[in-house]
């Protein structure tokens, strides 16, 4: 039997052949008449790999956090005057930036570990870094006195598929619309 009539699901990646990987993203606020700005300019993702067009990238969990404790992030939340304040968080490959990686930018509301994901991309151009951004307001409060830059990290814990076999396969059991 061939491997494309052995594959079935995403979860049948060969970790062997493609080892996980971790994609760190930071970006800063500094404080700006009582608020934590994040505009939204894109930057490069840490731990960058040379991301190819031969190449699948399986985003299997994200993790977020940011440099002040949970109960504090929660309150600079409530503070905010409505829902398009709460920073979200967005994702490209740079050569698709016109084609975000997540449909829809993920919410920031809590902190996440490993939460599960389950993304697949497969970038169409070379060459390629990943880029992202957070965009929304934290508000100051008083237990953010003293604080002059809050700094808002996510984790993105990736599978990098080389294998051309097992791409094809995929394809065809997860076509795109």
């Amino acid at each position: 039997m061939n491997l494309q009539n052995n594959i079935a699901r995403i979860e049948d990646l060969p970790y062997a052949k493609s080892p996980p990987m971790q994609f760190t993203f930071t970006q800063s606020a500094t404080l700006t008449l009582g608020q934590y700005p994040f505009t939204g300019a894109a930057q490069v993702v840490e731990n960058n790999k040379n991301i190819t067009s031969n190449t699948l990238l399986y985003i299997k969990s994200v993790s977020f956090s940011a440099d002040i404790d949970l109960l504090t992030y929660q309150q600079a939340l409530k503070l905010s005057t409505g829902l398009t304040d709460i920073p979200v968080f967005h994702a490209f490959i740079q050569s698709d930036s016109r084609a975000p990686i997540f449909v829809d930018p993920i919410q920031l509301g809590n902190y996440y570990s490993n939460q599960e994901y389950k993304q697949i991309v497969i970038p169409k151009q070379d060459p390629n870094e990943l880029t992202a951004f957070f965009r929304g307001t934290l508000q100051q409060h008083a237990g953010l006195a003293g604080v002059t830059e809050i700094n808002l990290t996510m984790d993105l814990w990736v599978q990098q598929v080389t294998s051309n076999n097992f791409i094809e396969a995929l394809r065809k059991n997860y076509p795109k619309d």
